[in-house]
Order: structure tokens, then C-alpha cells, then sequence
């Protein structure tokens, strides 16, 4: 029986598009695969999302490597920040589950700057019964030290819990813990398996 459900943010709750964020943010084709490849998909965007850097010391690396002023980079931190929008459809179904007898929780991998500012700006946060944000932990999915760290913290067990996220690798590294898991799409087909699981008792 499923007692908790856990959240991944991006993607899941909130947008997350790396190729959206970019072509939104400048026209410049060159700019546009600098911003993608040397920054947020660079090992340094780890490193934040881990937590053992933090933004002040990134940004300057981030300018030295790709000859992009610190402050465009800032104005680009500030633009993916805004870029976290809801998918409202997750979030209605997360208001749902607040009315249903469920635990819920969120593990993302994010820096803290961003979900401390996904925090203040969006109130059903605060709903959550609990959750782990990898840059305050300093341990990230898809490792199993993370899923084994939520489990301990909230005493949950792995086979009471509805595990949702959009990355394979990490629903594999949950599946294999012995979570349920559901790999997150925007589709009504994935809405419908999750409230199948969850609403049809």
C-alpha cells in the first residue's frame, strides 16, 4: 500500500528545458550553445546542483570559460531562476494529494539559491511534509546515498512510496530500492497511471 508519494521539481513540477531557457534568454546562435554546453551542461552545473559550489564562485568560472561578461552570466542565472515555472497540472494534482491520507515529499537536485527562491515565491511548497534538495545535502540522484538519506530522515519505507521523476536513470536507481515508480512525462497517459495508482482504492 502507498502511504508517501515523492516529487522530483524539475521537469515535474516545475519547467525545466535547458534548450528553452536558452533560446529564450538570446538570439545568438553562438551564445545560445555556449549558455547550453559550457554552462548547463557543464560539470561546474553539477557541482552547484551537488552543493559544493556555490553561485558566487561559479559565476566567475563560468565568465572565464566562456569569455561571457559575469554580469550577462548573472542576468542568465536570473533568467533560468524565472524559467521555473509550474506546471500546473502537477500542481493541481499535488493539492489533490494534500486532501488524500498521503505523506508527500520532493527530492530534486537543485542548488540551494534556487530552491530557496522557488520557496519564498511558490506558498504550496510549504505543503510538502518534507523533502531533500541535493545542494543543501551534497549527495545527488541518481546516487542511492540520497534515496537512502530520505528514507532515514523521514523513516520511510521504499515500498509504501510512489517515487515520480522524469530521469530514467534515477526511477532505475529508485525501482532498484524497491520504490514504485512512475517516469514523468507531461502526457494525460502519465497523469492517468499516477492517479490510477493513487486514487482508484
Amino acid at each position: 500500500m502507498i502511504r508517501n508519494v515523492i516529487f522530483d521539481f524539475g521537469a515535474v513540477l516545475f519547467e525545466w528545458n535547458p534548450l528553452q531557457i536558452v533560446n529564450s534568454f538570446t538570439v545568438s546562435q553562438p551564445e545560445r550553445d555556449i549558455l547550453l554546453h559550457d554552462v548547463l551542461q557543464h560539470s561546474d552545473w553539477l557541482s552547484l546542483d551537488r552543493g559544493t559550489m556555490l553561485l558566487a564562485e561559479v559565476i566567475p568560472k563560468f565568465s572565464a570559460r566562456t569569455q561571457i561578461p559575469s554580469l550577462r552570466i548573472e542576468e542568465f542565472i536570473n533568467h533560468i531562476q524565472h524559467s521555473l515555472t509550474k506546471i500546473q497540472q502537477t500542481e493541481t494534482l499535488f493539492y489533490q494529494l494534500t486532501q488524500q491520507p498521503y505523506s508527500l515529499y520532493y527530492l530534486t537536485n537543485m542548488c540551494s539559491a534556487f530552491f530557496d527562491t522557488l520557496y519564498e515565491k511558490h506558498h504550496f511548497i510549504s505543503f510538502f511534509d518534507g523533502g531533500l534538495v541535493s545542494g543543501k545535502e551534497l549527495v545527488m540522484k541518481p546516487e542511492q546515498e540520497i534515496f537512502l538519506r530520505l528514507c532515514e530522515r523521514y523513516q520511510l519505507t521504499p515500498q509504501e512510496s510512489l517515487f515520480i521523476d522524469d530521469n530514467y536513470e534515477n526511477i532505475q536507481i529508485a525501482s532498484g530500492l524497491g520504490f514504485n515508480t512512475i517516469q514523468f512525462n507531461q502526457t494525460q497517459n502519465c497523469f492517468q497511471s499516477i492517479e490510477k495508482q493513487l486514487f482508484m482504492h
